[in-house]
């Protein structure tokens, strides 16, 4: 996305990594500018020795030999400007040298300047463009805008996104940076990082709750942008929100799929077709029927409201009206025990339902101190883990096993599912009383499957029987499924999230890779541990206790 800056000594560099320019015209239109990054420097500048001395000193770290140059002609030399328009602040930006930054700022230098041209990046954009985070911490301390933009709209995250700076970005959504703003042709930061293949930047902005769909002002999407580029991963985690449209068109009419298949990038039009497929079809397969079971209805209400007419305006006026007059002198205490287990269930419905699950604190000090630390995180080994653990949404370090649910939109602790028929996450706080709940469903399933077949053997096979009887089939073997299920995780001692996307988590792995429990303490333990007395693994996560003693300044 950078174009050259020409007669610099960066000119040459501009487009190493980036790819080739690419214009804006609507017919046909290529990408985002990639000469936004393109800088015009204002010409007829020349410099004095004066000015090319304190740049040269500036530049090599000389901060004793700097000092007596100011002392001499006075702090005017610090906002001097070299040949091509820059600041002695723009120079310390782009080359990382924390020194020199900190002492332009004791000495109230400008560290905020445009340079001269038609770009205008401020020191702010240089330092984003090489992801040197300490430098923009240090900026932003002095009171540099966390949303600055230059002349073409570029924000500093825009330009870590653009660049691929993950540890930068983190650290400026962290400090305030707004994820929705746009450039002179609408482009977000989401829009660079998909255009450029930075699938790691996708997934943090995406958790980070901005609009995946926002078209720019050629009506290009993020997907747009991914598919032309030809970004395969991208393509891939854009797809993976089923809410996401798969066939928006832009100003040229052109849909992502023509657009991966104009470029002739196969792979990318085999996964658009592959997900168009999938979303039209009549009948999920069975990994989507499970994955409802497991929170895949979203933020519908639907199986919620199913199940509870099923059971208030079907189930229960067909026991009252038909079962018990026929049965309750001959099965007395099978009605004892249902009724029994269907107070147990609605309590624990209720409980499941209203309970905090286990929200992680919002805005809490971990965090801060953590985005505090990212200028330094290259010091550390598990960088990468470190930064996956920040959720910019809550503003908290996750604890280990916790997960932010979109749905909720809150990171819960030991996040096993998103259950629509409860309508809450399932988490550390309230999943003994899911496990009630469903063992609860199904036990009451089968003392109606009983009922109902006694009835007929009374009455003779009716309709309302028989569609008692296959309503309670399908409860009951959903209900035995989750009961099954919530036994095996528990004597497993992982959550559902955990079973299912064990290689997402590194802590789920051993050093080659292979799957490893490291919870695992044996069937009774683990089931005792998983419902009754979980332990306190943040009290004992290093990562969490590194953050938390470690005071970096």
């Amino acid at each position: 996305m950078v174009g050259h800056l020409p007669n610099t000594p960066i000119s040459s560099t501009a487009h190493q990594n980036h790819g080739p320019a690419k214009g804006t015209d609507l017919q046909p239109r290529n990408g985002p500018d990639d000469n936004i990054y393109a800088d015009e420097t204002a010409p007829g500048q020349t410099p004095s020795d004066e000015t090319k001395r304190i740049f040269e000193l500036l530049r090599s770290g000389e901060i004793g030999a700097v000092d007596e140059l100011v002392e001499k002609n006075g702090l005017s030399v610090l906002s001097a400007r070299d040949e091509w328009g820059y600041t002695p602040a723009h120079w310390a930006a782009l080359d990382g040298n924390i020194e020199v930054m900190r002492y332009l700022i004791e000495r109230n230098g400008p560290v905020d300047l445009s340079c001269l041209g038609t770009q205008g990046p401020r020191p702010i954009h240089w330092a984003c463009r090489k992801g040197h985070s300490a430098i923009v911490q240090l900026l932003l301390k002095a009171g540099v805008a966390v949303n600055a933009a230059d002349f073409k709209g570029l924000t500093p995250l825009m330009t870590a996104c653009m660049f691929g700076k993950f540890a930068t970005a983190a650290f400026l959504l962290g400090s305030g940076a707004l994820g929705h703003l746009t450039d002179i042709n609408g482009d977000t930061a989401l829009h660079w990082a998909a255009y450029k293949g930075h699938a790691e930047l996708i997934r943090l902005l995406m958790y980070s709750g901005v609009d995946l769909q926002k078209p720019d002002y050629f009506g290009s999407t993020p997907l747009h942008l991914a598919c032309l580029s030809g970004n395969v991963s991208c393509v891939k985690i854009l797809c993976e929100k089923s809410k996401i449209e798969l066939e928006p068109r832009d100003k040229n009419g052109k849909t992502p799929l023509q657009l991966a298949k104009s470029h002739r990038h196969s792979e990318i039009v085999r996964i658009l077709q592959a997900e168009q497929k999938r979303r039209a079809r009549w009948i999920p397969p069975i990994n989507e029927l499970w994955a409802l079971l497991f929170g895949g209805a979203g933020n519908s209400k639907g199986p919620i409201l199913l199940f509870m007419v099923s059971v208030l305006l079907w189930g229960y006026p067909m026991y009252l009206l038909k079962c018990i007059p026929l049965t309750w002198n001959l099965l007395r205490g099978s009605h004892y025990c249902f009724i029994y287990w269907n107070i147990v269930m609605w309590i624990s419905w209720i409980v499941a339902n209203r309970r905090d699950p286990g929200y992680v604190p919002q805005n809490s000090e971990t965090y801060y101190r953590a985005i505090k630390q990212i200028p330094y995180f290259d010091k550390w080994k598990k960088r990468n883990v470190l930064l996956s653990r920040l959720c910019h949404s809550c503003r908290c370090f996750r604890p280990l096993r916790a997960k932010h649910c979109r749905i909720c939109n809150r990171c819960v602790t030991y996040f096993d599912h998103h259950c629509p028929f409860i309508y809450n996450c399932v988490g550390l706080r309230n999943r003994m009383w899911f496990f009630l709940f469903v063992m609860c469903v199904a036990i009451n399933c089968s003392f109606t499957i009983y009922f109902a077949c006694y009835c007929m053997a009374i009455e003779g096979i009716q309709l309302l029987y028989v569609l008692g009887v296959l309503e309670a089939l399908v409860f009951c073997g959903l209900g035995w499924i989750l009961t099954c299920t919530s036994v095996l995780h528990a004597c497993m001692n992982l959550t559902t999230n955990e079973m299912f996307n064990y290689k997402r988590y590194s802590y789920l792995r051993d050093k080659k890779g292979r799957y490893l429990n490291p919870f695992n303490r044996g069937p009774v333990l683990n089931f005792i541990e998983f419902f009754l007395c979980p332990p306190n693994h943040q009290a004992n996560d290093p990562q969490n206790y590194q953050i938390l003693s470690e005071d970096i300044m």
